[in-house]
């Protein structure tokens, strides 16, 4: 399993073009020996799947490189020579070189979350994880088959304990967590949920930062509510989304499925769906959504629909990780398009550059926005 990781990371350096001299010489002698077959077709599948994606999804049509065939062309060439003295006395310096002509790139997130319980132990969620995790009173933590981390009573929980599960920038959570009433929850990143272990009384609260989606498992005797600012969603039979990130101007909440009634500074509305609400600090606005832009990152996509460039950004910065850096102040600029969140950051910011109306420049981990 750690030399399948291993080799997978070494395809992805190489097709990012990443790679240190040292792994380009690992990866070279892996291939020649046949190891990274399999891992080298299916990242050329996956570049291609992605690729035509994105052709048909960007508006206006972006360039998009397509690097495989150039750079396997490349390796094949590497690949007949013999690992022996003549690649460790010439192969170095030209690799050297190479590297310092490879554009700077910044990798996408990827699929973690931290668990933690209510005496403080932290648990690390990643993806291939199975069995029982936790015990907590008379609730068992377990990731089941269905690749979910579900809460399950196992007795009756007498004195309340909560649980908080949470992502950094660049994380996603990798499993729904299945709460102890059989609701389901999804984090995107930088975002969080303090829940309890079991639901007692006649109300099951939880509270959110971030953004996260729900399929609320209704029980018209126990009223379901989230709390995220100073807003408060209650579910009448309701998968909705809710995007709470303190940098941003509204906290929106977008009705996918059901009904809710979301209240905020003492105005209450009814969400039907298709319908999404806009709260500030001093208003309460119900709109229109377009549920499938609202909920793209549970798809694994960005989609933007003429949206500020700032706008943008801030939701960049929370995936990749940045710095965004603003060289100049530019006014009145939307971007749209749609996009695999695995995508390399250069890809991303290559295809807004196409529209002319902004230009960037990555520094180690930071963006610059230039004229």
């Amino acid at each position: 399993m750690e030399d399948e990781q291993y080799y997978k990371l070494l395809v992805q350096r190489f097709s990012d073009r990443t790679a240190t001299d040292e792994e380009l010489e690992v990866f070279i002698k892996l291939a020649n020996e046949g190891k990274l077959d399999k891992y080298l077709t299916e990242a050329m599948n996956r570049d291609a799947a992605i690729a035509a994606e994105d052709e048909a999804n960007f508006l206006p049509p972006a360039k998009i490189r397509k690097l495989w065939p150039r750079r396997i062309a490349a390796a094949s060439v590497l690949l007949a020579i013999s690992i022996g003295g003549y690649f460790i006395l010439h192969k170095p310096a030209a690799l050297k070189q190479t590297a310092q002509i490879q554009p700077q790139d910044i990798l996408p997130g990827h699929n973690q979350a931290t668990l933690t319980l209510a005496n403080g132990k932290k648990i690390v969620l990643i993806k291939g994880l199975s069995g029982k995790l936790a015990q907590q009173g008379n609730t068992q933590i377990n990731v089941n088959g269905s690749s979910e981390v579900i809460y399950t009573e196992t007795g009756a929980n007498t004195a309340i304990q909560y649980n908080t599960l949470s992502t950094a920038k660049g994380e996603v959570s990798p499993y729904p967590l299945v709460l102890a009433d059989g609701t389901k929850v999804w984090l995107n990143s930088q975002s969080s949920i303090t829940f309890p272990i079991a639901f007692t009384g006649k109300q099951r609260h939880v509270e959110i930062t971030g953004e996260a989606y729900f399929e609320v498992a209704h029980n018209s005797a126990k009223t379901f509510t989230v709390k995220a600012g100073n807003q408060t969603v209650e579910d009448i039979g309701t998968a909705f989304n809710i995007n709470s990130y303190g940098d941003e101007q509204t906290i929106r909440t977008t009705l996918v499925e059901g009904s809710a009634k979301v209240t905020a500074n003492g105005i209450a509305k009814i969400l039907s769906q298709g319908q999404r609400t806009l709260v500030t600090q001093n208003s309460l606005l119900l709109q229109t959504a377009d549920a499938e832009a609202e909920t793209a990152w549970m798809n694994g996509r960005f989609i933007f629909h003429d949206e500020d460039l700032h706008s943008v950004m801030r939701q960049l910065t929370r995936w990749y990780d940045i710095d965004v850096i603003y060289d100049y102040n530019p006014n009145n600029v939307l971007l749209g398009g749609g996009f695999s969140k695995s995508r390399n950051i250069s890809k991303v910011l290559s295809a807004f550059e196409q529209t002319g109306a902004v230009k960037f420049r990555i520094e180690g981990h930071t963006v610059h926005i230039t004229q």
